[in-house]
């Protein structure tokens, strides 16, 4: 049973990682959405799930946990840079003032 159980923790931990994907596909297409993202909460997420990765590492000495714990990791890294992409993005539009739009996009096509 407790084999069971750890197989199906690593897998758990895998499928949340992944489960991630939709949302960084997301920022990807929608740079709009990422101005939502809140850094500091991500930002603290990350930090617990490094502190996860250094505790599997060193504590309980198991490299699966490890590996799982780091896929998590990852994810967050990845909403993280998108956020700051995001703010870095308004920052500097905000600094050389409006952004001239593309014309072609007032025209239909006919």
């Amino acid at each position: 049973m407790e084999q069971i159980v750890s197989m199906l923790y690593g897998l758990s931990g895998i499928a949340a990682s992944a489960l991630y994907i939709p949302q960084i596909l997301k920022y990807r297409r929608d740079p709009a959405a990422c101005k939502s993202i809140s850094l500091f909460c991500w930002s603290g997420w990350a930090v617990l799930a490094v502190i996860t990765v250094l505790y599997a590492i060193f504590v309980v000495r198991n490299h699966l946990f490890a590996t799982v714990a780091a896929l998590n990791c990852g994810a967050q890294l990845a909403v993280i840079f998108y956020g700051v992409k995001a703010r870095r993005a308004e920052k500097a539009a905000s600094a050389h003032g409006p952004v001239m739009q593309d014309r072609s996009a007032n025209y239909q096509k006919g």
